[in-house]
């Protein structure tokens, strides 16, 4: 545990002020500049020209008081987008607290162009696509959880993501699942179209049916088919069956490795042991 030896102190970078306590002010510096540096996200542009601040909580009860205790306990980051304040939980920081922020820097860059918030399946599915955190060992995850039948229903995916439930990760899989389907609807284009009906479209479902001539209800659907189709039993036998080919081609040349050095070895002993063919066994 990191000890708060200290009061925490400020370090300004840009247009990113980052708090954080003595025993972190480096690794503050080094988040805040990129925070301040953060590439353009996906359909929205670059984070608004207005200041920001970053402060990391040494520890997990700081972290829950910093955020009110309205998070699930499995949080490790907060967006604020209204005061522009993001918060995350460095108790051990490690190469995923910059994938973290992205990830928090989405929701701001998102709320500041669509000005409203959006359904929690969209917003937290579009913070995870702009970050990268989709990767092969996700939709490994999700493979096995669709195969055993998880419920596909982005009520429940929302209900989930406002949870302490242990389904939580299938809930962020499943509301990426649903951007990236929108994403490759929108072509070379993206999810620049949607997001641009987004900013004077009342309601998504709006938006959609401007973007992509389909209801939110229909998007749903649709969604669900292609998640069935992806990462359903097919997909999982799909995402397996490479390993076990490769596993299957390594067993069979160990065993043909095997038994060539068994004949070699059986070819040995037989050297000068032949018998002559009149002599019989004794008892």
């Amino acid at each position: 545990m990191l000890l708060q030896s200290g009061p925490p102190v400020g370090v300004t970078v840009g247009r990113v002020t980052a708090v954080a306590w003595p025993s972190q002010q480096a690794l503050a510096t080094g988040l805040a500049q990129a925070a301040d540096g953060a590439a353009p996200f996906p359909g929205v542009g670059p984070l608004p020209d207005r200041p920001i601040r970053l402060i990391l909580a040494p520890t997990r009860a700081t972290f829950d008081s910093l955020t009110r205790g309205r998070l699930p306990g499995w949080s490790e980051g907060a967006a604020f987008p209204d005061a522009g304040t993001i918060v995350l939980l460095a108790d051990r920081p490690s190469v995923r607290l910059p994938v973290a922020l992205r990830h928090e820097l989405a929701h701001l860059a998102l709320r500041a162009r669509v000005r409203r918030p959006l359904p929690l399946w969209f917003e937290e599915g579009y913070a995870a696509v702009a970050a990268g955190e989709w990767d092969r060992l996700d939709a490994l995850r999700l493979n096995w959880q669709v195969a055993r039948g998880v419920e596909l229903d982005l009520d429940q995916v929302d209900r989930s993501l406002r949870s302490d439930q242990p389904d939580a990760a299938t809930a962020y899989a499943l509301a990426t699942t649903a951007v990236l389907l929108l994403e490759r609807w929108g072509g070379g284009h993206g999810l620049e179209p949607l997001i641009d009906h987004l900013t004077h479209d009342p309601t998504l479902d709006a938006a959609l049916r401007h973007t992509y001539h389909v209801t939110e209800g229909d998007f749903e659907v649709r969604w669900q088919r292609d998640v069935s189709a992806r990462y359903g039993w097919l997909g999982w036998a799909g995402a397996v069956g490479l390993f076990w080919a490769a596993l299957g081609l390594v067993l069979i040349w160990l065993v043909q490795l095997r038994r060539r050095r068994d004949r070699a070895r059986k070819a040995l002993l037989d050297e000068g042991w032949t018998l002559p063919q009149n002599d019989e066994p004794t008892a």
